[in-house]
């Protein structure tokens, strides 16, 4: 019994460690791909315009 609550311990630190950790990477990811976007967005937008010429 005492191993068993071990476990249930070690994985339940386990997973508020991989939220603490990946939480706060997942929204610097987020922020990063949003400001890149961002940034290349009328370039994109640019690049479909031509595209849409070229097609005509």
């Amino acid at each position: 019994m005492n191993e068993l609550l071990a476990w249930l311990l070690f994985f339940g630190k386990l997973f508020l460690l991989m939220l603490l950790v990946g939480l706060p990477l997942l929204l610097i990811i987020i922020f990063l791909a949003n400001a890149l976007y961002k940034l290349l967005s009328p370039k994109l937008e640019e690049w479909e315009r031509k595209r849409d010429q070229s097609e005509k």
